[in-house]
């Protein structure tokens, strides 16, 4: 229920109290975040909203992001900047425009191309919103809205005095010249990207006292809903994957020493011409490998880096997520590590865990195991899109083979390190990884992502395979471009 102006001297005490206790519960709960975007016309009061609210609440536990273009930047894919400033669980962040920023300069350009770039925004910026809400950040959206003549007065009020002049910038005059076309935009957006796990909330920017009061509202509101579903989540439990089809058997090619030794030379040359090529250096790569223990995702891993140069890559081992990842959505850890245009990443393991061991081992709910395929596949278009090439190796080895090289690794000092308790333990469920291992590839194969099943119980012929999809795949993505 909207707030009348004339309430907002009664109200401001109480609010306030709410606004600390339903921080502090939020605090000490740490099962949610609150992410508020602040969207408004120029004048409308979006700074001076976001101040009286932090003056409302303890600052420690919340963060101000103003996103503009110094800081776009166009070496990481556009959603890069905003995955990495998302709020913990526990705590309150607030962004003027956000990703919507991402929307509005495409939409005021009026190219066609401009126009087909900004409904892609508004469809991933939907999908953003969808998984992040199921992830644990509660949205909260506003945009302050600002008739013509009052915006004309204040934007005349403030250039005329010289404290306030430097807040009225080019493109608050340019925007206020247009006000007709950009409402239009901005209504359009609005209409476009409302939706129940991120409503829009308009509110008017005329009266200050009501718009301060009516985003506390909002704020307190929308925190005690995040308490009240934190307290009544019970985790279900999964059922073990047990029967299904397994991934195809793939033949399994034995190579001497001779012929390794001789074929890894000529493909790790390959590579690193490849990687110092001109049109690499518009993309960059993103390398993910899965398979069971002791499937030789090291060693292949090994043999691509021997061959690149330590500045450009990096290897980025995925274990058991940390006690500061779990506080984040999912695929945050995962966004962290994205690489620059020119630049390798390499996932030993990958966001691929949630259909994996987070689905075999009941880590996981169904329902979040289940959306992650989805999740997944727009998380690998925003990087492909964005001209990153993307390529992923299930290392395939048999039962047999797995058990001898745990003994082997047992029996030799130097590599009693790589066998620990956990991975006899996964042992156990090898049948269930390969079930799910086979949904996944059918599920997540993509032809911008494509997944090479690889024969791994020759540990060479493995390397070679790895190494000559490498390469095959970089050449595609440069003689494409």
């Amino acid at each position: 229920m909207s707030t009348r102006p004339r309430d907002y001297k009664r109200l401001v005490p109480s609010l306030r109290d709410d606004l600390l206790a339903v921080q502090l519960d939020t605090r000490k709960v740490a099962k949610f975040s609150v992410a508020v975007i602040v969207t408004g016309a120029p004048a409308a009061g979006r700074s001076e909203t976001v101040n009286k609210l932090l003056e409302w609440l303890d600052p420690k536990y919340v963060t101000v992001r103003a996103f503009g273009q110094d800081d776009l930047g166009t070496r990481h894919p556009p959603m890069w900047r905003y995955w990495r400033a998302l709020p913990a669980f526990g705590r309150i962040a607030f962004y003027f425009w956000g990703w919507y920023g991402e929307y509005m300069s495409p939409a005021l350009h009026g190219s066609r191309k401009a126009q087909r770039r900004a409904a892609r925004q508004l469809e991933r910026i939907r999908q953003l919103e969808t998984m992040l809400s199921a992830d644990g950040v509660h949205i909260i959206k506003i945009h302050l809205d600002l008739d013509a003549d009052t915006q004309c007065k204040r934007l005349k009020k403030l250039r005329g005095d010289k404290l306030t002049r430097w807040r009225v910038t080019h493109d608050d005059l340019w925007l206020a010249r247009h006000h007709k076309a950009v409402r239009k935009a901005i209504e359009h957006c609005l209409a476009a990207s409302d939706q129940p796990a991120a409503r829009w909330n308009l509110i008017d920017g005329a009266n200050e006292d009501y718009r301060e009061v009516r985003a506390g509202e909002l704020l307190r509101d929308e925190m005690k809903t995040g308490l009240e579903h934190a307290q009544k989540t019970v985790r279900a439990r999964v059922a073990r994957v047990s029967q299904g089809p397994l991934l195809p058997r793939v033949r399994i090619r034995k190579v001497d020493d001779a012929e390794y030794d001789r074929e890894l030379e000529l493909l790790q040359g390959r590579l690193a011409l490849l990687a110092r090529r001109s049109k690499f250096r518009k993309h960059g790569l993103v390398l993910a490998f899965e398979g069971m223990d002791a499937a030789g995702k090291g060693g292949a891993i090994q043999r691509i880096t021997h061959a690149l140069d330590a500045r450009q890559y990096q290897v980025v081992p995925v274990s058991a997520p940390t006690a500061e990842e779990r506080l984040y959505p999912y695929l945050w850890r995962f966004w962290r590590d994205v690489p620059a245009r020119g630049h390798i990443a390499i996932f030993d393991r990958s966001w691929y865990g949630r259909v994996l061991v987070e689905r075999v081992r009941e880590f996981a709910a169904p329902a979040d195991w289940r959306r992650a395929y989805a999740e997944i596949g727009e998380f690998e278009r925003e990087l492909t899109e964005h001209g990153l090439i993307v390529a992923k190796f299930w290392l395939q080895v048999s039962k047999a083979e797995q058990l001898r090289r745990f003994k082997e690794r047992d029996d030799d000092p130097l590599k009693r390190f790589k066998v620990d308790p956990e991975d006899w333990t996964n042992r156990e469920f090898y049948d269930a990884y390969h079930v799910a291992a086979a949904e996944m590839v059918a599920r997540t194969d993509a032809p911008e992502a494509r997944w090479t099943i690889v024969p791994a119980d020759d540990k060479k012929s493995a390397r070679l395979h790895v190494l000559s999809v490498v390469c095959e795949t970089i050449e595609r993505a440069l003689e494409e471009s």
